[in-house]
């Protein structure tokens, strides 16, 4: 194969696209590897804050002239990234973007919906036998691996839309989609993903072998209990190996998932790279927690959850990683968020603007006032003057009264 990165505005018609230089979080695109086939999807790419793509020259057409030199291409992307005013997309790529925007978030509902009903009878199953049907969960995360691929920003937009006090198997379905998220930032092998991604989804299973007054974690739990809470990992431990699995990643996560926040290289003979993928199962675990309030204190937003996270290990420089981590793949406002702007404007993230992830371009829904705005106005903050209007913080849709795929659908009627 013939693989060759561009600057965006060299993609042309007929070419084959297969990557872009920022995570697909930040994208409303069904496919990921696709034949470019018209215009507007390359300015929906330059809308969603993408600089460079790379393509394959031996299923589409290449570069017309002379190939680009990685150092050109370094400045071309520094002068793009760096522009003042990048170039606004017109009103046709926005529009199609709040189209796809909509339906990526209508479907991605309907099929967490379906895995939420599949891992709760495997959970049952499991209450039931003591046994874990491991077959049924690792088939549930291939199929959710090659979803989640492709609407990275619907799924996590998803989670958010959750009751605050998920159950066990949402829970577990949340840190699985999460950590496969990331795991894909990171450029995990497709096997690699699917071991990280069934440990996540069952990382608590050992929880359904206890009694169900102690099956979350509360700041008032007596010692005793909290000892048989502490069990858990290990209680799961014994779920899986007696169901037969022998995957050592997925043993390991599960078992260490917890510690590994307290855990030192090398430390239980775990080896490194285990230790790594348990520690990035437990910081999603942890920031899960902090989201939905299930460790007895008010659930957070976002950017409080990951604030705490960084401070909890700002001093720990391996777990910091995996808190970096984390924070690079959800962003600072991604796509589907509902903010509040410091005039009193609400609006929903519809476009990342290209080198300002914190600028990005608006669906305004409500104004000023309180008001309802049908259709919402399109606002891109990068093109706000000093001092002009910026966000203040993010908003939930659910306490707000506001359905975020209605507005997107309002934008493009």
């Amino acid at each position: 194969m013939a693989y060759r990165t561009i600057p965006l505005f060299d993609l042309k018609v007929g070419m084959y696209l297969i990557g872009v230089d920022r995570s697909w979080l930040h994208t409303p695109f069904l496919r990921h590897k696709f034949e470019i086939s018209a215009q507007s999807e390359i300015d929906t790419l330059r809308a969603s804050g993408i600089s460079q793509v790379t393509i394959d020259t031996d299923r589409g057409l290449d570069v017309a002239g002379p190939k680009v030199k990685p150092a050109d291409q370094a400045s071309v992307l520094e002068t793009q990234v760096g522009a003042p005013n990048p170039p606004a997309a017109n009103s046709a790529p926005l529009e199609r973007t709040a189209v796809m925007l909509a339906d990526n978030l209508a479907l991605a509902k309907q099929r967490r919906t379906e895995w939420i009903n599949r891992l709760n009878h495997i959970f049952d199953g499991t209450r039931a036998t003591g046994l874990v049907s491991y077959a049924e969960a690792s088939q549930l995360v291939d199929e959710m691996i090659g979803f989640i691929f492709e609407r990275q920003a619907a799924c996590y937009a998803v989670m958010g839309l959750r009751e605050q006090d998920p159950t066990l198997h949402e829970h577990g379905l949340t840190v699985c989609t999460l950590s496969v998220i990331i795991g894909q930032a990171l450029s995990y092998p497709r096997d690699v993903l699917q071991h990280v991604g069934v440990a996540a989804l069952l990382h608590d299973v050992g929880l359904v072998r206890l009694p169900k007054n102690i099956l979350k974690r509360t700041r008032s739990m007596p010692p005793s209990q909290q000892a048989l809470y502490d069990s858990h990992p290990a209680q799961g431990l014994v779920v899986l190996e007696k169901s037969g699995v022998r995957d050592a990643e997925v043993l390991s996560i599960v078992k260490h998932h917890h510690a590994a926040p307290t855990l030192s290289a090398g430390t239980e003979g775990q080896p490194e790279q285990d230790r790594v993928y348990a520690a990035l199962v437990g910081i999603v675990d942890q920031y899960d927690e902090l989201l939905t309030g299930q460790t007895g204190g008010p659930p957070m937003s976002s950017n409080q959850a990951m604030t705490q996270l960084y401070q909890r290990y700002r001093n720990q420089p391996y777990l910091l990683d995996q808190v970096s981590y984390l924070i690079r793949a959800i962003g600072v406002f991604p796509l589907y968020s509902l903010v509040a702007l410091k005039s009193g404007e609400v609006g929903v993230v519809g476009s990342i603007t290209p080198g300002k992830a914190h600028l990005p371009i608006l669906y305004l829904c409500r104004d000023a006032k309180g008001m309802s705005c049908v259709p919402p106005q399109e606002l891109d903050l990068a093109h706000e003057p000093e001092g002009g209007r910026s966000i203040h913080d993010i908003r939930d849709p659910r306490r707000e009264g506001i359905n975020v795929e209605e507005i997107l659908r309002q934008v493009a009627a």
